[in-house]
């Protein structure tokens, strides 16, 4: 603790000519008594901090100490803070908190306001992954083995001890990048695939992790049909953040009709579904005629 508080006074007085030993008090917690202990040890290591006493007093650096403070400037620092915060709605660390404290000490100076804010939705199964991401990232840290109960894609159950190496947010998905001991190579887990989990504290020696290859969805992509759909505008919103506003072929007052490429499976068959009754499909097509069939077997089972 005592080592974030030090950089983060240095952070502090660089953004400003002096501070009063009362008010860092009162910022970081302690003692006027434990700040003066804090330029003391920070000039025994070289940093020419100095402390004057009085009405006008208070703790600053000296002025040739101060050339390279503008290396960042307001608008580098409220992007790295907006970047930082962004990251911390998904995950939270020591180092990360130690961080975001002294890019505070540097922001706060400046008195401006953000101009991007960044809330995810906070669903309680969103918390519980975002808790179990920030143990594997611990687990990351310590080098220390995982096992766990793993449901791929296709529903099989197989039981997992790996190696984390690296955590993956994609598609508002928790993965994790880890050398599998079962298969003898790297894998990619999703989160919410997991159960059972025992974080072991043995460790392992880390080798070298590939390069991850984010189109992994895309490897994993079937073959796309366009298909046609005529909608109400209550669901353009839907439909343009998914495929993007190209996709809107004509559109009046009330209704719109788009042209989309989709998988002629279950997960295309549930993006159709969530858009209610507010859209009808052209008919006479494969597609229309296999989700039909989806919607039958569907409908047997509340029968």
């Amino acid at each position: 603790m005592r080592i974030a508080r030090l950089i983060n006074l240095i952070m502090l007085l660089l953004r400003t000519d002096h501070v009063a030993a009362s008010e860092l008090a009162q910022r970081f917690e302690v003692s006027k008594r434990t700040i003066y202990r804090d330029v003391e040890t920070l000039n025994l290591a070289g940093i020419p901090i100095y402390a004057t006493r009085g009405r006008n007093g208070g703790i600053g650096l000296m002025p040739n100490y101060k050339i390279d403070k503008k290396l960042l400037t307001a608008d580098d620092i409220r992007n790295l803070r907006i970047a930082l915060n962004s990251v911390r709605t998904l995950i939270e660390n020591p180092e990360l908190t130690a961080t975001m404290q002294k890019i505070d000490a540097l922001y706060a100076a400046d008195n401006v306001t953000d101009t991007l804010l960044i809330d995810r939705p906070n669903w309680p199964g969103s918390t519980e992954l975002k808790q179990l991401a920030e143990r594997i990232d611990a687990a990351i840290a310590a080098h220390t083995y995982l096992t766990f109960a793993y449901s791929d894609r296709n529903g099989t159950y197989t039981t997992r001890k790996i190696e984390p190496y690296r955590l993956v947010y994609k598609g508002e998905r928790w993965y994790v990048q880890a050398y599998s001991l079962e298969r003898q190579a790297f894998r990619l887990f999703r989160l919410s695939r997991m159960q059972a989990l025992t974080f072991l504290t043995t460790t392992f020696d880390p080798r070298p992790v590939p390069a991850l290859n984010f189109d992994f969805n895309t490897r994993l992509q079937p073959a796309l049909t366009t298909i046609t759909l005529t909608a109400d505008n209550l669901v353009r919103d839907q439909v343009v953040e998914r495929f993007g506003p190209q996709v809107i072929q004509t559109q009046t007052k009330t209704k719109f009709t788009a042209q989309v490429a989709l998988p002629n499976n279950e997960s295309a068959y549930r993006f159709i579904l969530s858009l209610g009754t507010h859209v009808q499909l052209l008919a006479g097509t494969a597609f229309s005629t296999d989700f039909t069939d989806y919607l039958h077997q569907l409908t047997s089972n509340y029968h």
